[in-house]
């Protein structure tokens, strides 16, 4: 008999958590949520528009994927 190993549960992140990793304002990943260019979920209820916020890694991976500069482009 095989024992199915659970996924590993997957790493959230604050927008302020995530701002400080990519080095940018916090407005920019508020920005980032309300264009709709990197996924967020709202954890709790919340009646502040922003609390409870998370940014999913796999949506971090995305974004950075999406966002790379191709050689050449940055001259």
């Amino acid at each position: 008999m095989c024992e199915e190993v659970p996924p590993q549960a997957e790493q959230f992140h604050t927008a302020g958590q995530l701002a400080r990793r990519l080095t940018v304002h916090v407005s920019t990943i508020y920005r980032l949520i309300d264009n709709g260019d990197l996924r967020a979920h709202r954890i709790g209820g919340g009646s502040v528009r922003r609390r409870g916020l998370r940014i999913p890694e796999s949506a971090v991976v995305e974004y950075l994927h999406k966002s790379r500069v191709a050689a050449g482009e940055v001259a």
